[in-house]
């Protein structure tokens, strides 16, 4: 929070005001209405905040306008203003002039009880703080030996604009002293577009300059301020944003996307955000809302923290320095938990900040550090294959590496019955026990394939406690019967398929030469497999026929979620309406009817 005004903001103040019986100006006002100019000069306002103090202190300290005018004449301390205090008094005497029958020094009367404006200053600070960042964190400060119009002084050199323009930077910078922020904010401030006041008091530089200490101690509390993230305004309901993953076998890593859990009584709500609108919506009887609009960036919010507030709802998202630990959902993929469950598969999301922290939870948790996986966002890496036993503590744990997985994207521990993982045990432990017979590792890594296992559930105990995993005889696959209501989502396509998802947005199947699963499960085979894999996002299968028809078919039911369409995609949807032989399913129907009510007169 910065408290300030010049000279502009104070005639902007005065504009915004006019009525019939609007006040002259400000200052004037508080001349008039708030200085005591037969007694102590700020005895009113005095008065007023000790009634304050024993509210609810549900608003600001009543002396709000009078700071402001001392703030206004802190802004006014250039020229003669140099180096004493008796100059800031000059201007703050300029600013509020006195009855006509005021005969004494108007200077020396608002200076000599100005020890109580100092106290005033406390007291706001004091209420910021008590209100957890709602209305802002404060930025006041005072050096020593200038308690008394220090605080004044430190919000007369940056403006709101100024706040704005330096956040990236001093973001970046968070954590340095003082000495090193004002070093490289005069290195750089001209490429800011800085306010004239603050860009005359970072040409004052050097030991001999006194705002150097208020503005270096005010660059650090801007830049911690980048780190915090204001709470929820109790009048809302706080909607949390879950950080999900799903492993996308085609791109080779994890795709990250936010998860928002229903909230019951609230159907919809746009929440307005750094980067736009959110817009969250419920529909039918399912768990979660639907996003849509502008999404916030998850690997900025992650970094950097999210603020979003609507009628009904809002988001305080914290910036992320410590990993996150997601589990599998039961609604699919893998999502942030507050805690894991013991004897759960878990993943941990970090980046570089946190990494050591990341590794320290491998190492509790048993497990060797292993080559971390990419994710969707620039800069986030998952490691996969975690358990924890009894919250994030354990001790050394057994391990399965390789092996012929039934799917990647969820049940990590559910293989093919011949495809049986390796296993690692833990250091310094000779013998395990598979279904109660004993293995002897001999510390090593040891092979299960072969042992003869069976299908079903299999349990390694290894004395401090238990690993379960599952084997899965393979089906075999037969060709999928074109007449079917539904289309197989792993089955091959021909050349020339395209997918459809619920959002109305169309994907052509190219194919990229082996997936990753290929090299992941060593199969020892050359070539590849010749099939394209589908999304598990499509709705709708086209294929484009050698003889010029075009086919669709239903891979799964869900209702259209159109809520826009791009230029491509009524390029796309044009062709889709005039097909000769559309799918016989009333929801391809409703398909077309949101993109026409979406398109018309868009193009």
């Amino acid at each position: 929070m910065l408290f300030f005004i010049d000279d502009e903001k104070a005639a902007d103040l005065h504009r915004e005001a006019q009525t019939k019986d609007a006040i002259s100006d400000l200052c004037t006002a508080v001349a008039d209405e708030v200085i005591d100019w037969s007694g102590d000069a700020y005895r009113h306002a005095y008065k007023s905040v000790l009634t304050w103090k024993r509210s609810p202190q549900e608003d600001p300290p009543p002396c709000l306008p009078l700071l402001a005018v001392c703030v206004l004449a802190a802004t006014r301390m250039r020229g003669d203003g140099g180096r004493g205090a008796h100059p800031y008094y000059d201007r703050l005497a300029e600013l509020l002039p006195p009855p006509s029958w005021f005969s004494r020094g108007c200077k020396d009367h608002l200076q000599r009880d100005y020890s109580t404006v100092a106290y005033f200053w406390t007291c706001l600070d004091e209420w910021l703080e008590k209100q957890g960042g709602t209305r802002g964190f404060s930025t006041l400060h005072a050096s020593k030996g200038r308690e008394l119009i220090g605080y004044a002084q430190s919000q007369a050199l940056i403006c709101a604009a100024d706040q704005d323009r330096l956040t990236p930077f001093l973001r970046k910078r968070r954590g340095r002293d003082a000495t090193v922020l004002l070093q490289e904010l005069r290195m750089w401030g001209d490429k800011f577009r800085l306010s004239r006041r603050l860009q005359e008091a970072l040409k004052k530089q050097g030991k001999h300059s006194e705002e150097d200490s208020i503005l270096g101690a005010l660059l650090v509390s801007l830049a911690e301020a980048t780190d915090r993230v204001p709470p929820v305004p109790s009048r809302l309901q706080q909607l949390r944003l879950r950080v999900a993953a799903t492993e996308d076998r085609r791109e080779g890593w994890w795709a990250l996307r936010w998860r928002v859990e229903r909230i019951p009584g609230t159907n919809e709500d746009n929440l307005t955000h750094h980067d736009g609108h959110l817009a969250v919506e419920a529909r039918g009887d399912g768990a979660l809302y639907t996003l849509s609009g502008t999404l916030p960036d998850l690997g900025e919010a992650l970094e950097n923290g999210l603020v979003a507030w609507g009628k009904y709802l809002g988001v305080s998202l914290q910036p992320r320095r410590n990993p996150l630990i997601l589990q599998e959902d039961p609604l699919g993929g893998w999502t942030e938990v507050d805690k894991p469950e013991p004897f759960m598969p878990s993943l941990i999301l970090f980046n570089k900040r946190s990494e050591e922290e990341a590794r320290k939870l491998v190492d509790q948790a048993g497990f060797a550090w292993e080559e971390s996986e990419e994710t969707s966002v620039n800069g986030w890496f998952i490691a996969a294959d975690v358990e924890f036993i009894d919250g994030l503590s354990s001790t050394s744990r057994p391990r399965l590496a390789g092996g012929l997985h039934v799917r990647l994207t969820r049940e990590r521990r559910h293989y093919f019955l011949g495809g049986e993982p390796d296993l690692i045990p833990p250091p310094g432990v000779d013998v395990m026990c598979l279904d109660g017979v004993p293995i002897h590792a001999a510390g090593q890594r040891t092979e299960l394939r072969g042992r003869g296992l069976s299908p079903g559930k299999h349990v390694l105990d290894y004395g401090a406690g238990q690993l379960t995993f599952y084997l899965h005889p393979p089906q075999e696959w037969t060709v999928p019967d074109t007449t079917s209501d539904t289309a197989d989502p792993d089955s091959p396509v021909v050349q020339g398929s395209t997918v459809i998802d619920a959002e109305g947005h169309y994907t052509d199947l190219i194919s990229e030469g082996p997936p990753r699963w290929w090299h992941e499960r060593q199969t020892g085979l050359s070539g590849g497999p010749e099939r394209k894999e589908i999304p598990d996002s499509a709705v709708w299968l086209v294929i484009d026929h050698p003889d010029g028809t075009i086919e669709v078919r239903l891979i799964r039911p869900e209702e259209p979620r159109i809520t826009h369409v791009t230029p491509s995609m009524w390029k796309f949807w044009r062709q889709m309406i005039a097909i000769e032989h559309p799918p016989p399913e009333k929801l391809w129907k409703r398909y077309l009817a949101a993109v026409l009510r979406r398109g018309n007169g868009n193009f």
